[in-house]
């Protein structure tokens, strides 16, 4: 079974890590850039890029979660945080890896529901 890079790409930062030290990679981005790696064949240089990105995120995540915001207000700002990581991330794709993306994206429609007729 396939799974959609638009889903790898959009899922690595959105995990939940538990007792990670802030300055450490916790194992689930190893993991996640690892499947990444594999499907998108990044480069070394490429995933010493993405690495410190998506730590960050997770870090500002965490904060954001701990924070006294309400709800909506925290949602509205990890759902930022992630735009902007991705946007990040974005930029260290080749042209061959992006269309790479783009065509799974189209291969794999965000609502794969059918319809009665």
């Amino acid at each position: 079974m396939k799974t959609s890079l638009l889903a790898v790409i959009a899922f690595l930062p959105c995990l939940a890590f538990a007792g990670t030290s802030p300055t450490a990679t916790p194992p689930e981005i190893i993991k996640e850039l690892s499947v990444m790696t594999g499907k998108l064949k990044l480069s070394q240089n490429q995933q010493d890029k993405i690495r410190p990105i998506l730590v960050s995120e997770w870090n500002k995540k965490k904060s954001i979660e701990s924070s006294t915001l309400s709800d909506k207000e925290k949602h509205d700002q990890i759902g930022a945080n992630h735009r902007a990581a991705c946007q990040n991330i974005k930029t260290l794709f080749t042209p061959a890896q992006m269309a790479q993306i783009e065509e799974g994206m189209n291969h794999h429609p965000a609502s794969s529901t059918r319809a009665g007729s």
